[in-house]
């Protein structure tokens, strides 16, 4: 976490006991919702907006660990209170769950938090665990992950996976209870790309084309493709969605490509022009989902890093996707590359040989990024059926 977000982290903490118990403490049948940050919230959002539907009096609180989250999700209508997780000391906890006193605790993807755990069930308190994804090489199976192992032998009523390989892998460690029930964001993006939504700046900048999008672009190696692919296609437009509004990589870019890109907010008063933009990046929050349709492809950041961030929300208006190296925590991206959907690549070369080849691939690849969205839709229901039935 960098020293910006820890300061955040720790600020936003300072007398949050004493915040819960004056807005939930005396709240009855409280249903609890932890997620680590806005990733781990997307994926918890459509069961979130479900619970809300079908218990439309329930009290729900909704948690973060990170401020990237909370910041962002703070003011979220559909949970009745939105607060940070106290730090995981004995003491935090205990006088957390005395002020909660939760119905039920639903947690996402790896939230291991070993004295909350351990406090939930001393209490009895039903516990389950959602998303869940894990590979052969995690750490979890290692001397490392020793603790965690416990905690999934012995904390959690339900633990409801994405995938066959998590499910085998869990229960090879005598953890009960797994089920397969699929991804809820699948649902989700679904949901978004059902939904009708344009946006007229957008518009006159495509002016009628489909255009290569850069989403949720989190490293600089990550804005090299694009940059590489900019330059060698002067007469291709791209979008590029960054994941922070970060002014010096956007600087970067814009000098990368030689006077040819330029800012969303450049245009938002004035669009005179806009059109002769080569590589418009958009230095707003909250549309990525909504202008995937606006797309023939994407270049999805992040595998440079950890892992790529979402595939499946350009996946599902039929976008093949390009990623770097590191994709093997991404299931969805797996499976896409496994059906010809998806491209890994290490360099800017690479990229733009698969962008010189993309034209006579793109056919079958968007019908089936498409194909497997849709196949892949339920889980949002079968989490239900499994929680409240």
């Amino acid at each position: 976490m960098k020293p910006g977000k820890i300061y955040k982290a720790v600020a936003g903490r300072i007398g949050l006991l004493k915040k819960l118990a004056d807005a939930c403490g005396k709240a009855e049948g409280t249903i609890w919702f932890h997620v680590a940050s806005l990733g781990e919230f997307e994926e918890a959002r459509p069961v979130i907006e479900a619970t809300r539907q079908r218990f439309p009096e329930a009290g729900i609180l909704l948690t973060f660990f990170s401020p990237n989250g909370y910041e962002a999700r703070k003011d979220w209508p559909i949970a009745n209170w939105v607060f940070y997780l106290p730090f995981d000391t004995r003491r935090n906890m205990r006088r957390f769950l005395d002020i909660v006193r939760p119905s039920k605790a639903i947690f996402t993807i790896g939230e291991l938090w070993p004295n909350m755990m351990r406090e939930i069930r001393r209490r009895g308190i039903e516990a389950s665990i959602m998303s869940v994804r894990t590979e052969p090489g995690s750490s979890l199976f290692g001397w490392l992950g020793r603790g965690r192992r416990q905690i999934f032998r012995t904390c959690y009523r339900h633990i409801l996976v994405q995938n066959e390989r998590s499910k085998e892998l869990l229960q090879s460690i005598g953890a009960p209870n797994v089920e397969k029930v699929g991804d809820a964001r699948v649902d989700r993006v679904l949901k978004i790309a059902a939904q009708p939504w344009s946006d007229a700046l957008t518009e006159k900048w495509c002016n009628g084309e489909k255009v290569l999008i850069g989403g949720c672009t989190s490293s600089l190696r990550d804005d090299d493709l694009i940059i590489a692919i900019a330059n060698s296609h002067p007469d291709k437009k791209i979008m590029v969605v960054p994941k922070e509004m970060d002014p010096g990589p956007m600087r970067r870019m814009i000098a990368a490509v030689k006077g040819r890109s330029a800012l969303y907010s450049d245009f938002e008063k004035d669009p005179a022009g806009i059109e002769k933009v080569q590589v418009l990046i958009v230095d707003k929050v909250g549309m990525l989902a909504h202008l995937y349709r606006y797309g023939y492809a994407a270049v999805v950041g992040g595998a440079f890093a950890y892992m790529p961030h979402s595939v499946i929300e350009p996946a599902v208006y039929g976008l093949p996707v390009l990623v770097g190296p590191n994709y093997l925590r991404e299931t969805h991206f797996v499976d896409l590359l496994e059906l010809g959907a998806g491209t890994s690549v290490s360099t800017p070369d690479e990229a733009v040989a698969w962008f010189d080849k993309l034209p006579t691939m793109l056919p079958e690849a968007s019908e089936k990024a498409g194909a497997y969205c849709r196949a892949n839709a339920g889980a949002t229901d079968a989490i239900m059926h499994i929680l409240f039935d």
